[in-house]
């Protein structure tokens, strides 16, 4: 039996008891404390002052008797008029120590506030052998306001330098170098990520490459609206907080967080704090039912070696697909834009019948499908637009998502014709019915291989009374996403049920259940944001042997045009050559591709091609054919962290031109 001495129970007790020590006269701090990391607040107000981590207690955040407020909220009264509180609002504050690694600070008697009743209760713990903090709040006594957000936790006093990093899981990944120069050049000087939607995981960090991070998530299994915040305060130190939106209701007396945010400290990059999330996110309801893991995604989509994106009628798509399957001898994809009826992105949701006419696209596609050639047709899941005459024939106002206000989200995609779309409410029976319906006929009708549910991974806030769900926050968005998915499925004929593929824009986690491929167009995000921040595979760090992920924009042609786009705006040179000092930008998205364990795809194929840009359809083709050599690494494999080595650099031409990025600056 291993023995322990009285001396090491009395520093282990030490080291993990919390304590109350003075700094000087009237100025305290409270002090959680655990074997890997410290955390202070003001003795005064509960204000947040500081961070350390380590056997060396390094400064996370540094440490202030200048405490920051740990919580704000924003009420709403009956007329509508908005209420903001902060601790300093309040008369009475309360600490206490409910055991070794917790800690409870409550504010109550709030000053000249229709609210006297209010109290706010927030706890910190900490878990034995972790760099972990995790933190509650709730929130009583709301009778007769709505509660229209609560900001929890406030972490103030994150620094940064030149050399730091912020990576944030912006769909696939995004790493931005400098994060305090990039918040002073904006506007607002805030990041803002939606969850469940842009937002495809809830962690974010900021990190120096030689020395500590700081972390930041939330374990919210539930999918509820969030948002993930950092801004810049007037010190130019960056601020993390936690955006929770309740339901919208002036009948509830007390709102607790459904998920505690989870603060702490590491040493690492951003790949280390991917491994940090992952160990949470593999044990979530998401994760074991995800398609791919489950061995529900078709088995043609597995097996695809390359996939073409292509635009416009049979001849525009499935003949050069055709071309490119016998030129690789390996399984194509394709992703099928422009096939419908209507004039893209300002026209939906009239699709049908294709451009081509019913019979002669079924014929086609079936044609395709006899050589190994499967399409997924464009349907976006989110807009309908409101110049068709379909939106006032059936009533689309109904459902669709409301602002609080009664006024609807629009926005104009299409450049050329200037006609907006409208966010409708997947949380309706009626849209869901809408989509199941167009989606019954391009499955079961015409047979295609699967659907492009265009916008899928957003979530949107609906106010409408009407529509049966929670009023703002939430989590019916998800609930009702999955819905949609489970009603197409099941529209959808016995025979084919299980080899049709259903997409969605973008990545998320929410959606690994629903969703059997992910477009991720992040690889080649320099053609349409330009230079700047970099894509990163964070969602693959954590996800990859669950999710198929695939796509980019990958091109060596300029972008089509629509032919039911004004002719007035149509370029001359569509579909032409892009200039050659961009092969090695094609090149690159390809490698990343490849490395980050995506099926890959190519933008914009014609036959020319083969002879015109050989050497980089033939760099391509061979990494198509390596790939499909190595399924069970680069389709199911875990990704693991890259070893580190010194490699050479190049600066290469990037042309930022795509649909609409780069068209009216030409």
């Amino acid at each position: 039996m291993k023995k322990i001495s009285l001396i090491t129970i009395f520093l282990i007790n030490f080291l993990i008891t919390p304590v109350l020590y003075g700094q000087g006269p009237g100025d305290s701090f409270l002090k959680l404390s655990g074997s890997g990391l410290e955390l202070f607040f003001s003795g005064k107000d509960g204000g947040f002052c500081g961070m350390t981590s380590g056997e060396e207690r390094i400064a996370a955040i540094r440490q202030s008797s200048d405490s920051q407020p740990l919580w704000e909220m924003t009420l709403l009264d009956h007329n509508n008029r908005s209420i903001r509180l902060r601790p300093g609002d309040f008369r009475q504050f309360r600490s206490s120590f409910e055991s070794r690694e917790k800690l409870v600070l409550t504010w109550s008697e709030p000053a000249d506030s229709p609210v006297p009743a209010l109290a706010v209760t927030a706890e910190v713990k900490l878990a034995a052998n972790d760099h972990l903090s995790y933190w509650d709040l709730k929130i009583t006594g709301l009778k007769e306001v709505a509660l229209e957000g609560v900001r929890y936790p406030v972490i103030s006093g994150i620094s940064g330098s030149k050399t730091s990093r912020l990576a944030t899981p912006s769909w696939m990944g995004h790493l931005t170098a400098d994060p305090i120069a990039n918040l002073s050049a904006r506007g607002d000087k805030t990041y803002r990520l939606v969850y469940p939607g842009g937002m495809s995981m809830q962690f974010m960090t900021v990190y120096e490459p030689d020395g500590k991070g700081f972390y930041a998530a939330c374990n919210d299994s539930k999918s509820f609206q969030k948002d993930f915040i950092l801004r810049l305060n007037e010190k130019g130190e960056m601020v993390y907080q936690t955006a929770s939106f309740p339901e919208y209701t002036y009948q509830d007396d007390a709102y607790t967080i459904p998920y505690q945010t989870v603060i702490g400290a590491y040493e690492g990059d951003w790949f280390t704090a991917a491994e940090i999330y992952r160990e949470w996110a593999l044990k979530q309801e998401w994760t074991k039912n995800a398609r791919l893991k489950n061995g529900l995604t078709p088995a043609w989509l597995d097996s695809t070696a390359l996939w073409v994106w292509n635009r416009g009628r049979t001849h525009e798509v499935l003949d050069p697909a055709t071309k490119m399957r016998e030129n690789l001898g390996l399984p194509v994809s394709v992703l099928w834009h422009w096939w419908h009826r209507s004039s893209y992105d300002d026209t939906f949701p009239d699709y049908i019948p294709p451009r081509d006419g019913a019979e002669r696209f079924t014929k086609e596609v079936a044609a395709a499908r006899s050589k190994g050639i499967n399409a997924i047709v464009y349907m976006n899941q989110l807009q309908w637009a409101r110049s068709t005459p379909s939106w006032t024939a059936e009533n689309a106002i109904l459902s669709a998502a409301k602002n609080r206000d009664g006024s609807t989200t629009d926005h104009v995609y299409n450049i050329f014709t200037g006609k907006s779309l409208t966010n409708m409410c997947i949380a309706t029976d009626s849209w869901r019915n809408k989509y199941t319906s167009l989606a019954d006929t391009v499955l079961n009708r015409y047979k295609v291989g699967g659907i492009y549910m265009d916008q899928a991974c957003i979530s949107r806030m609906c106010f409408d009374s009407s529509h049966g769900h929670n009023l703002g926050g939430g989590n019916y968005w998800m609930r009702g996403s999955g819905a949609l998915t489970r009603q197409i499925r099941r529209v959808t004929h016995p025979d084919r049920r299980s080899q049709i593929m259903l997409s969605g824009e973008g990545v998320g986690e929410s959606w690994l259940p629903y969703q059997d491929a992910f477009l991720a167009l992040q690889v080649s995000m320099e053609r349409y944001g330009g230079i700047g921040t970099e894509p990163i595979p964070l969602f693959q760090a954590v996800y990859h042997p669950y999710a198929v992920v695939y796509g980019n924009y990958s091109s060596l042609l300029k972008p089509p045009y629509d032919e039911m786009w004004p002719d007035a705006d149509r370029p001359a040179d569509a579909l032409d050559l892009l200039d050659g000092q961009y092969n090695r930008q094609f090149m690159m998205e390809q490698a990343r591709s490849f490395a980050w364990g995506m099926q890959p795809m190519l933008s914009n194929y014609r036959e020319k091609l083969e002879t015109s840009r050989k050497k980089e359809l033939q760099y391509l083709y061979q990494l198509a054919r390596v790939r499909n050599k190595a399924l069970k690494f680069l389709l199911k494999g875990e990704m693991m962290k890259n070893i580190d080595f010194e490699s050479p650099e190049e600066n290469i031409a990037i042309s930022k031109l795509s649909i609409y990025a780069g068209q009216k600056e030409k």
